[in-house]
């Protein structure tokens, strides 16, 4: 989709680069490049990828940066970098009363000699990008609003679809996968970190586009693409937890990640993720960025839970005691039967002998009536336990709660 004003911006670069025989790039505040002219000779490896793949990669950003870039008013030059493809170049930082616009590029040595002539395309290309900024973010609450209406589901869900796909957010044919960050955090500071992320990477990166928004108190991403879409939001939901640990340290992070799927299973999508992540937070053996595939055993009883919620735990569970005391016969059952019957393993985990163990698992077959012998016994033991896991967390009331917002919107 070409912008309003992106066509200004190109004249007035080209003219520039023209006038001073020097190629000229100009990105935005986040770094991603918008406009580039020919190049003179002077362009570098990494000018080379930003213009094949448009973004900036993560140390390369930092590298820049290092040098105040995005607080200065005034140009700076910033050193050569071999190891990261970089010749010497200056930055001129844009701003608007302040607030940062984009920036401004030069590629070779003593380039400070044009800062007059470049000053005064400075001022023009500031109009230009206050322009652009406010388009840009009217198509960015567009776009949050249609990726909130799809995941809701219903018959807004179908709107919004063919709404991403007429506006040329999402292809027909793209696959998604959803991504949803629980933390403590404010969900749009959530929603800015995901933005900051999705907008780094290389050449070498999948094709996939990323769609931030925030729905409920998440913050969520809808990943998109005709093929690598996995693998992007698999690299995605690492660096997103990461990125939020670092805004809100003290918090707990948990990343909940979709299957691959068609846009008309957005809705479904959105429950995969929900459940992955809430899964991962209150279930401690489950990885703080958990796909809906790993969720293992805890994926469908989560799903038969919400389709039965009358489905609890056999009672002869009660008899053992609360899976939340490591002491308890519950919690020695359940480690032995995760080991696979192996006693060494469940001894080790538990930090007991093993003496003590066949004492504890004699009490469960007791108290059950179960033989732990018996494969069938020994399946309902596991899956009881499991779903008294389930139903003792938060996850039950999430899934409540998730089906009144869904049946109201």
């Amino acid at each position: 989709m070409v912008l309003p004003y992106t066509d200004a911006i190109q004249r007035l670069v080209d003219s520039l680069a023209a006038r001073i025989q020097h190629s000229v790039a100009v990105d935005d505040e986040r770094g991603s490049l918008i406009v580039c002219s020919r190049h003179y000779g002077d362009e570098d490896r990494l000018r080379i990828d930003v213009v094949l793949s448009r973004r900036l990669p993560a140390p390369v950003a930092e590298y820049l940066n290092s040098f105040g870039i995005a607080t200065s008013a005034a140009p700076r030059s910033i050193p050569a970098n071999p190891s990261l493809g970089l010749k010497e170049r200056r930055c001129y930082p844009m701003r608007d009363r302040g607030r940062l616009l984009g920036y401004l590029w030069l590629i070779d040595v003593r380039t400070e000699r044009f800062d007059e002539v470049v000053g005064d395309c400075v001022v023009q290309l500031s109009a230009r990008l206050r322009e652009r900024s406010v388009q840009v973010t009217e198509e960015e609450q567009r776009r949050r609003a249609l990726v909130t209406g799809l995941l809701h589901g219903g018959e807004g869900s179908a709107r919004a679809a063919g709404d991403l796909v007429d506006q040329g957010f999402v292809g027909a044919e793209d696959e998604v996968v959803v991504i949803v960050a629980e933390a403590a955090m404010d969900p749009e500071a959530v929603a800015a970190v995901i933005a900051g992320v999705t907008r780094r990477g290389g050449r070498d990166e999948p094709p996939a586009r990323a769609l931030p928004a925030v729905v409920g108190d998440r913050g969520v991403v809808l990943v998109a693409g005709r093929q690598g879409a996995e693998r992007a939001a698999a690299r995605w939901a690492e660096e997103v937890r990461r990125g939020v640990r670092r805004r809100d340290a003290g918090g707990g992070v948990f990343v909940g990640v979709s299957d691959a799927g068609r846009l008309d299973e957005a809705p479904d999508l959105w429950r995969q993720a929900v459940l992955a992540s809430f899964a991962a937070a209150e279930l401690p053996e489950l990885a703080p960025v958990l796909s809906w595939r790993d969720t293992g055993v805890y994926g469908p009883l989560m799903l038969a839970a919400m389709t039965s919620p009358e489905l609890v735990a056999p009672p002869q569970i009660a008899e053992l005691g609360t899976g939340a005391r490591t002491d308890s016969l519950a919690r020695t059952a359940e480690v032995f039967l995760d080991a696979a019957g192996d006693t060494a393993a469940a001894s080790a985990q538990l930090s007991i002998h093993r003496t003590t163990l066949y004492y504890r698992l004699a009490q469960v077959e007791k108290k059950t009536g179960w033989d732990l012998k018996n494969g069938r016994d020994r399946l309902t033991l596991h899956l009881g336990l499991k779903m008294r896991r389930l139903h003792d967390s938060g996850i039950p009331a999430l899934l409540r709660g998730e089906d009144a917002q869904r049946g109201s919107s």
